[in-house]
């Protein structure tokens, strides 16, 4: 992967992440909601690992040999 791939895993991760807390959020204003029975903390910690590896992946991009 080059660095414009990585750096689109790692805003995609980071959305993820923004959007799994928001909608936890959202979760525990309306709990009887249709949204309070979606994964939400599931998609925190895939966003979160994708943002991650892809935060490695670029560091290992950028450094020098």
């Amino acid at each position: 992967m080059d660095v414009q791939t990585t750096l689109i895993g790692l805003v995609a991760g980071l959305a993820l992440a923004v959007l799994g807390a928001l909608g936890d959020w959202w979760r525990r204003r309306a709990p009887l909601a249709w949204h309070a029975h979606l994964p939400w903390n599931g998609l925190t910690f895939i966003g979160m690992a994708t943002a991650l590896i892809a935060a490695v992946h670029l560091f290992n991009l950028v450094r020098p040999a």
